[in-house]
């Protein structure tokens, strides 16, 4: 697995990764995680689980990585980890995941989450627990007007999703609970940069939240 710490790209051996997932009580995964802001929020709320945020893409992350990494009284955060890895081929090592989080998908991950990619998700699913949980949240500004990635998918609404998308995610054993627009005061709690841009934005709020559990 490869490891994103600062400018640094290190490899964590699966033993290495054994060792410090033990320290912790739950593992949290968050797919596509950019610049990684969201994964420092939910590891400073939860300091006993361990925070995995994992991108494609390692540059965007290596800002947050190193500012993680530090010692603690210089506001580190030592149960946050970063990973070079894409979705579409998780690494081994992260197995029995306890929740996974999928906020603002772009590119490849929104059409895998809304097309949606059965093998994708399939994929993730194997990777957490039975009864594990998740958390989607779509920008639907992605739509207004349409990226490539969505095509000519109509943008979802909470009955296009119940009626729609969540029984194709039941083929992959994600199992809808919940779905409905997020108010500010939840996209705000996320922590992410999605969080500024889209609350200094003109534009309406528009974002869907999907919750459920893996079965």
């Amino acid at each position: 697995m490869r490891q994103v710490v600062g400018k640094q790209t290190r490899d964590l051996d699966a033993a290495a990764f054994a060792q410090l997932r033990e320290r912790y009580r739950s593992l949290v995964l968050d797919l596509g995680t950019g610049d990684g802001k969201h994964v420092l929020t939910v590891a400073r709320a939860q300091p006993d689980a361990l925070v995995v945020g994992l991108d494609a893409a390692p540059d965007a992350m290596r800002a947050t990585a190193a500012s993680a990494a530090r010692k603690p009284a210089r506001g580190g955060v030592p149960n946050a980890l970063f990973v070079w890895a894409s979705v579409e081929q998780l690494p081994a090592e992260l197995a029995a995941v306890d929740d996974v989080h999928v906020l603002m998908p772009w590119g490849s991950l929104l059409r895998a989450v809304v097309a949606p990619d059965i093998a994708v998700l399939r994929g993730v699913r194997t990777a957490c627990r039975t009864g594990a949980t998740f958390l989607i949240t779509l920008n639907l500004h992605a739509w207004r007007p349409p990226v490539p990635e969505v095509g000519a998918l109509a943008e979802p609404t909470p009955d296009s999703v119940r009626d729609d998308l969540a029984p194709r995610m039941a083929e992959a054993g994600w199992v809808l609970e919940h779905v409905g627009y997020a108010s500010a005061q939840a996209v705000a709690a996320l922590g992410t940069s999605w969080t500024k841009r889209l609350g200094s934005s003109r534009d309406e709020l528009a974002v869907l939240e999907l919750r459920g559990t893996f079965v």
